[in-house]
């Protein structure tokens, strides 16, 4: 590792740290929210549960480069607003009805959609917002503080939503999270007018999706990357709101502990995280990057095979420092390859790859641990080996290797 440069030492302006208290807020609903969701869609069995996912994700997927162009169009911090608003009101709504109706599947899987949805205009802007608050070498860092921060409130997200549901099912859960959407809005409201110049309403909507796609592949790193992180999506990123719900399922272990295996997962990401705050990236992030999905590899396939908890935890933890450090060094690679005008089309493009690869691997990944000769533990082992499939391969490519973060 090579000592900081003058601009990696340099302050995070304080702007950035009044959005980040914002964001990790409102994470902290978001997490409370989706462990309420997953709890309460596993109930039904993973068929179920992976359809309900992927109600959230299909109207995602189709109004996520919408969502992006809107973003560059009208300025991330606008588009948060509104979005903001949306949530605040679709879970304030939420607890009359959760009262009066229980949690039945329709509610579940209209919930989903509306969500979907007001996701498709949320993310590309919300996670467009440090390259607009930060310049460009201080990425990594404001990045691995969010997910420092993201650590902190995942562990106490997720163990709050398993006490919430254990009291009151998902009608407190939703209580809790339109309370962090009315705290982001005070925030959003305090940082009006401190983002770098963003919004352009140059030329028409089409053509502005179809530059900010060009941009996305049109250079071959970016390529590669946004490829590798598609398929590791499908397999990594349900493993909060699907997997482990249903591993503990399988295991007997009520919401609780089954929140705590979550939480744990998240230590392994801060420890990573923590890491690249205090001293930066590292050197050759591209190789790094590669290494943490063989990180993760081992464990998922030591998921698969204990049967205590405790040993469930440390291979937990173990997935978690392997995406880490997968998440750690391709998400500011992504970030930086585009000027801040594309800054919300790129990451519409990006949650949209995660989002088609959750469209089909939800489903699958459920209807597969419904079988009675694969089960959840034999899905954590095949995930296991596609992980380092995936890894070695993505090494094999000398654009990856030989990335730097500029």
């Amino acid at each position: 590792m090579t000592p900081p440069t003058e601009s990696d030492t340099q302050r995070i302006p304080v702007r950035y740290w009044i959005w980040l208290f914002g964001a990790a807020v409102s994470l902290l609903g978001d997490l409370t929210m989706s462990f309420a969701i997953g709890w309460s869609a596993t109930r039904h069995g993973g068929s179920v549960a992976g359809l309900i996912l992927l109600l959230a994700a299909a109207p995602r997927a189709v109004l996520l480069l919408i969502g992006g162009a809107i973003g560059d169009r009208y300025g991330a911090p606008r588009v948060l607003l509104v979005s903001c608003t949306a949530m605040f009101l679709v879970t304030a709504t939420l607890v009359p009805a959760t009262r009066a109706v229980g949690e039945p599947v329709w509610l579940l899987a209209i919930l989903a959609v509306v969500v979907g949805i007001i996701d498709a205009f949320f993310l590309p802007s919300s996670r467009a917002m440090p390259r607009l608050l930060v310049p460009a070498p201080q990425v990594p860092r404001a990045l691995a503080s969010f997910q420092v921060t993201g650590v902190v409130f995942a562990v106490s997200g997720t163990a709050v939503g398993g006490l919430l549901v254990n009291w009151a099912g998902m009608s407190a859960a939703a209580g809790f999270d339109a309370i962090t959407f009315a705290i982001m809005l005070v925030v959003l409201y305090l940082l009006r007018g401190t983002t770098t110049p963003h919004g352009t309403r140059r030329g028409g909507m089409f053509r502005s999706i179809a530059e900010g796609v060009r941009a996305a592949f049109g250079r071959p790193l970016t390529r590669a990357l946004l490829i590798t992180m598609t398929m590791a999506a499908g397999l990594l990123m349900p493993m909060d709101a699907l997997l482990l719900p249903l591993l503990a399922r399988d295991h007997h272990w009520d919401a609780k502990t089954a929140a705590i295996l979550i939480a744990t997962r998240s230590i392994g990401v801060g420890v990573v995280s923590i890491r690249i705050l205090m001293r930066g990236a590292f050197q050759r992030p591209g190789i790094v990057a590669m290494l943490g999905l063989l990180v993760a590899a081992v464990g998922f396939a030591g998921l698969s095979m204990v049967q205590v908890l405790p040993l469930a935890i440390v291979f937990a933890v173990i997935s978690g420092i392997g995406v880490g450090a997968f998440t750690g060094h391709v998400l500011p690679l992504l970030m930086n390859s585009v000027e801040s005008e594309y800054q919300s089309r790129l990451q519409s493009v990006i949650v949209l790859c995660q989002s088609l690869a959750q469209v089909v691997m939800n489903p699958l990944l459920g209807s597969l641990a419904d079988v009675r000769g694969i089960r959840i533990t034999g899905v954590c082992l095949g995930i296991g080996v596609a992980i380092t499939l995936i890894g070695l391969t993505a090494l094999s490519r000398p654009v990856i290797r030989n990335a730097r973060v500029s």
